[in-house]
C-alpha cells in the first residue's frame, strides 16, 4: 500500500520557512524548513535539525600562556550544536577535552583548557556535535611559553678599563623577546644594552682600582610576566708607570749598564718590548723584574736607542716609550787646578812685629786616559785668594782659595796664609803658619802643594822659628818670628808642571812667606814663591806687600805681607794668590765643543788637539 506523509494524520508534515513553523507544536512534532534546508523535530528545547549537519572549525583566538597554566580560546566556525564538546590533540596524539565547552550559537564555541605544555605544540582543534559529528583545525594552537634565559647569571667577564667591549646576555622564547634593565639597575658608565638584542656594548670608564659592575636585565614576551636575571662586569685598572718616559740615563759606549722600570697594579706585572721595538745589541729586559740591563756595543758615534715597553698586568697593557744615550768613549785630557790662597796680612801689634806666612797653592787633579765624556759636563773655576786688609787694626782677612770642579771631580782650592802677629813682652817667639796646599788639614796651617795626581796636599812647615826652616817647602812658607835666634819667611813649595796645552807651564806653586823684623836683631829674611810663580813674602817695611802670584801661574799662591819696623801705626796685606784652572784636550777627530754662556774661555794651540781653558766662572760644556 501506498502511504504519503500528506495521508498522516494531523493533515501530513507541514513545511515552510522558520517564519511558518507551526506555534505552539507538540512534542515530536516535524517540520519541513526549506529556509533553512533541512527536517527539524521540536523538542523541549524547541525546533532541532533532525539530521545533526558535520560542524567546521575556522579559526581560533586567545592566548595559552605558559606561566598562567590555562586559558579560554574562542572557536569560530559552523554547525555547531548544544552539548558540542571541544578539544585539542598535541603532536603526541593525546587528546584533552577542554575543561569546559560553551556553545553560544552555531558559528561560535567557547572553550577552557588547562595541561597544556609547550613539547606538546601545536595543537589541532576539534570541536565534536552530540552527533559524534566533529569538525578539526590543524596546528591551530600553540603555547605562549615564558621566556628562558640562555645565558648564565653572574659574570659576562673580566676587561680592561677604558677599552671598547660588546658581551650578550641571551634569553629565548616562541615570541620576540625585548630586554630592559630592572628598576634600581645601572650599567658602567659607557655601556649600553639594545632592547632588542640583548647586547651590552661600549667603552668601559677610566677607574683607579679594580672594579665590578652588578645589574639586572628583564627578559619580556610582552605577554608572560618578565624574568629578571643578575649580571656582572668585572674591570681591572691598568698598570701605573712609576718610571717617567723619556731618558733612563747617558752611559759610555761598552759599558755594563742596569736600569730597573717599574708600573704598580693590584695584579703582577710583567713587561715586554712593544711590537717593533729593539733594545741595543747586548741589552736585554727581565720580563718579571723590569731591569733593563747588559752591556752596550762599540758604537762610532753617539747614539739614542729608543724603545717601548708594555707593562701588563694580564687584562691591561700600558705602553711607554723610554730612551738610552751611549756616548763615544775617547781619551781627554783634563788638569783641574783649584784657586790659590792668599797670603796672610799683618797687622799693628806691639814690642815685636812677625810677617804674614804665604798662601798655599791649589789642588790640581790630571788625567791622560781614556774616559767616557757625557753629554754636558758641569764646570766650575776656582777663584783667586785675595786679601782685604785695610787697616791697621784689623787683620787676617785673607781667604781660601776657590775650588775648581769637571763633572764630579774637585780641585781643593789653596789655604790662606797665616796672619803676622806680635807678642806682648815675655812671648817674644810667636810665629805665622804658611797656608796648606789643596786639600789640607788646616786652612792656616803650612802646606805643601798639591801631590801630583791627587787631591790632598802635604804638610809644609809651620814658620821659620829658625834658619834650618828655610826651603822646608810648604804651600807657604812661614814668616820669621822676633827672638835672638832670628828667622826667615820659608820658600813657597814647588808648582805642577804640565804640557797639556802644548806650552809647558807650572801650575799651583806656594807662596813665599813674609820679612819680619825684631827690636832685637837677628835674621830678617823673606821668602821666595814657589817655582818663581808663586807669591814671593814682602820686605821688612811699612806698608809693605806680599807679591802677587802670577796671573799665568794658575792655583799658585799668594806671598806674605812684610812686617813693620817695630811700627805700631801701620799695617800691609798679603799678596793675592792666582785662580784655578780647568784644562780639558782631546783628539781634533772629535766634533767641537759647546760651551755654555758663564764660562771664560780661551783655546790654546795643540797640534792634534781640541784645547780648552777655563779661567774663570761657571758653566758646562758639550761635545
Amino acid at each position: 500500500m501506498t502511504i504519503k506523509f500528506s495521508d498522516i494524520t494531523g493533515g501530513g508534515i507541514p513545511y515552510g520557512n522558520n517564519a511558518g513553523r507551526p506555534a505552539n507544536p507538540g512534542i515530536g512534532k516535524l517540520y519541513s524548513n526549506g529556509e533553512e534546508k533541512r527536517l527539524e523535530l521540536y523538542t523541549s528545547t524547541g525546533w532541532q535539525n533532525i539530521v545533526s549537519e558535520t560542524p567546521g572549525v575556522v579559526s581560533v583566538s586567545g592566548s595559552y600562556l605558559e606561566s598562567v597554566g590555562s586559558a579560554t580560546l574562542e572557536i569560530t566556525g559552523t554547525n555547531f550544536t548544544s552539548g558540542a564538546i571541544a578539544s585539542v590533540i598535541g603532536t603526541n596524539g593525546v587528546e584533552i577535552t577542554a575543561n569546559s565547552t560553551t556553545v553560544n550559537s552555531i558559528v561560535s564555541v567557547s572553550a577552557v583548557f588547562s595541561g597544556l605544555v609547550a613539547a606538546n605544540e601545536p595543537y589541532d582543534i576539534k570541536v565534536t556535535n552530540t552527533s559524534n559529528l566533529f569538525g578539526l583545525l590543524p596546528d591551530a594552537v600553540y603555547v605562549n611559553n615564558t621566556p628562558v634565559w640562555q645565558t648564565s647569571a653572574g659574570s659576562l667577564g673580566t676587561f680592561g678599563e677604558n677599552v671598547s667591549i660588546s658581551v650578550s646576555a641571551i634569553a629565548t622564547d616562541d615570541s620576540t623577546i625585548t630586554y630592559s634593565l630592572a628598576s634600581g639597575s645601572s650599567l658602567p658608565s659607557g655601556l649600553t644594552l639594545n632592547s632588542t638584542t640583548g647586547t651590552i656594548s661600549g667603552t668601559l670608564p677610566d677607574i683607579a682600582s679594580d672594579t665590578t659592575y652588578t645589574f639586572t636585565i628583564n627578559a619580556s614576551d610582552g605577554a608572560n610576566p618578565v624574568v629578571p636575571r643578575t649580571f656582572s662586569i668585572a674591570s681591572n685598572a691598568a698598570p701605573t708607570w712609576v718610571t717617567a718616559a723619556g731618558s733612563l740615563g747617558e752611559f759610555a759606549e761598552q759599558s755594563s749598564i742596569s736600569v730597573t722600570l717599574l708600573a704598580t697594579d693590584g695584579q703582577t706585572v710583567t713587561y715586554s718590548l712593544a711590537s717593533g721595538s729593539s733594545l741595543p745589541t747586548g741589552i736585554t729586559l727581565n720580563s718579571s723584574s723590569g731591569v733593563v740591563s747588559g752591556t752596550l756595543p762599540d758604537i762610532s758615534v753617539n747614539t739614542t736607542y729608543t724603545f717601548t715597553i708594555n707593562a701588563s698586568d694580564g687584562i691591561n697593557t700600558v705602553p711607554r716609550t723610554f730612551s738610552i744615550l751611549s756616548r763615544v768613549v775617547f781619551p781627554i785630557e783634563y788638569l783641574i787646578v783649584g784657586g790659590g790662597g792668599a797670603g796672610g796680612d799683618y797687622f799693628q801689634g806691639g814690642g815685636y812685629n812677625a810677617a804674614g806666612a804665604g798662601g798655599g797653592a791649589g789642588g790640581y787633579l790630571y788625567s791622560g786616559s781614556a774616559t767616557s765624556f757625557l753629554n754636558a759636563a758641569s764646570i766650575i773655576v776656582g777663584a783667586a785668594g785675595v786679601s782685604t786688609a785695610t787697616s791697621n787694626t784689623s787683620g787676617g782677612f785673607a781667604s781660601n782659595g776657590g775650588n775648581s770642579t769637571f763633572e764630579a771631580l774637585t780641585a781643593i782650592g789653596g789655604g790662606r796664609g797665616g796672619a803676622g802677629n806680635s807678642s806682648v813682652s815675655g812671648n817674644a817667639y810667636t810665629a805665622s803658619s804658611g797656608g796648606s796646599g789643596g786639600g789640607g788639614v788646616r786652612p792656616d796651617g803650612g802646606g805643601a802643594f798639591a801631590n801630583a795626581g791627587t787631591n790632598t796636599a802635604g804638610q809644609g812647615n809651620a814658620g821659620g822659628y829658625y834658619v834650618s826652616g828655610d826651603g822646608d817647602g810648604g804651600g807657604g812658607g812661614g814668616a820669621t818670628a822676633a827672638g835672638t835666634s832670628g828667622g826667615q819667611g820659608s820658600q813657597g813649595g814647588a808648582g805642577y808642571t804640565s804640557s797639556i796645552t802644548g806650552t809647558s807651564v807650572v801650575y799651583a806653586a806656594g807662596g813665599g812667606g813674609g820679612k819680619g823684623s825684631s827690636s832685637q836683631g837677628g835674621y830678617s829674611w823673606s821668602g821666595s814663591g814657589g817655582s818663581g810663580v808663586g807669591g814671593n813674602g814682602g820686605p821688612k817695611q811699612a806698608n809693605s806687600t806680599g807679591s802677587n802670584a802670577s796671573s799665568t801661574s794658575y792655583g799658585s799662591g799668594g806671598g806674605g805681607a812684610g812686617s813693620g819696623a817695630n811700627d805700631t801705626s801701620v799695617f800691609s796685606k798679603g799678596g793675592n794668590g792666582a785662580g784655578g784652572v780647568v784644562i780639558i784636550a782631546y783628539p781634533n777627530t772629535f766634533p767641537a765643543a759647546t760651551i755654555s754662556a758663564g764660562l771664560t774661555y780661551d783655546l790654546p794651540t795643540r797640534s792634534g788637539y781640541r784645547v780648552y781653558r777655563f779661567t774663570a766662572g761657571t758653566g758646562t760644556i758639550t761635545i
